[in-house]
């Protein structure tokens, strides 16, 4: 099946900045950029409060504004149901909602929250979503499942919610295909911790076939459906052959597996950039690209080529 092609999109993860002031110079780089998002974290390292931060920008920018992704063990959903809701309304609606299973130890481990197996954690990602799109209906809203309650609550009134939902695991993707707005590809627990399982699960083979998972459960959505991913590296000439070097080195995949991954852009100059992505966009359907903010200025040439085209 042919991937549907939407146009780009590019949006910036950030933890924050140390002073308001760098923190408003963040927003206008990324504004100016011609970025489309900004996105925040959610984990246990010292960072910004997602939900302040996103307000904040809202409120000084024209940006889309993401959480990527809210672990769902965090917080109850109908609370977090609320939170977006509110975000929304005080965005004119620019507000998309990321959510994933959770999977890193450290936050559980710091927060003295018992880590239970995938399986139990993609059971309570999936009512959580349920009690969200139900907080998010209108009238008073009960829900009685196997790890939630909710008895005759009613939802905050406000603009639809766009949902992005984190998957790496086959299980994550087929639920990801049913429910949300936005796919994006993440690593797989279950390809193994070493560093080449790492890398050869984020490769472009690997991320093809993830796409084809979605793909395969999406029917009539395809359409509808963006599909996102990370770039956690990115640069050009010496720098980009530096990073390639590296990797190569720490997960023993090959240079070409290295260069193609698609959570890495490196390559010679910004052009070699941008036919990298309409590269991938052909072969996984992924148009959604978030980089992180220290990589605003090495990627901001491909935005400006590619961005809505």
């Amino acid at each position: 099946m042919t991937p549907v092609t939407h146009p780009f999109r590019f949006g910036v993860l950030t933890k924050g900045a140390p002073t308001r002031a760098a923190w408003h110079d963040l927003l206008a780089r990324v504004e100016g950029g011609g970025f489309d998002a900004l996105h925040v974290p959610l984990h246990t390292t010292p960072q910004f409060a997602p939900f302040v931060a996103l307000a904040d920008a809202a409120a000084r920018t024209t940006l889309r504004l993401a959480t990527l992704v809210h672990n769902n063990d965090l917080q109850h959903p109908a609370l977090l149901a609320r939170d977006a809701t509110t975000l929304a309304l005080l965005s004119d609606g620019r507000f998309e909602l990321g959510v994933g299973a959770g999977w890193m130890e450290r936050d559980y481990r710091q927060l003295g929250i018992p880590m239970d197996p995938g399986r139990l954690r993609v059971d309570r990602l999936a009512e959580a979503v349920e009690i969200l799109r139900g907080c998010w209906a209108e009238g008073p809203y009960t829900f009685h499942g196997k790890h939630y309650t909710v008895t005759d609550l009613q939802g905050l009134d406000g603009p639809r919610v766009p949902l992005l939902v984190g998957a790496g695991g086959d299980r994550m993707l087929r639920l990801a295909a049913r429910i949300a707005d936005i796919v994006s590809f993440s690593r797989s627990i279950s390809a193994g911790a070493a560093p080449r399982q790492i890398a050869e699960d984020a490769s472009l083979e690997s991320t093809e076939r993830k796409a084809a998972v979605v793909r395969a459960h999406l029917g009539d959505r395809a359409a509808d459906v963006e599909l996102h991913i990370l770039v956690v590296k990115a640069g050009v000439g010496d720098d980009a052959r530096r990073q390639l070097d590296e990797h190569v080195v720490a997960t023993g995949v090959s240079a070409t597996t290295a260069r193609q991954t698609p959570e890495h852009l490196l390559g010679r100059d910004a052009q070699e950039l941008a036919d990298l992505l309409r590269e991938r966009r052909e072969r996984t359907g992924i148009n959604y690209h978030v980089f992180r903010d220290v990589h605003l200025d090495v990627v901001r040439p491909v935005v400006e080529q590619l961005a809505g085209r």
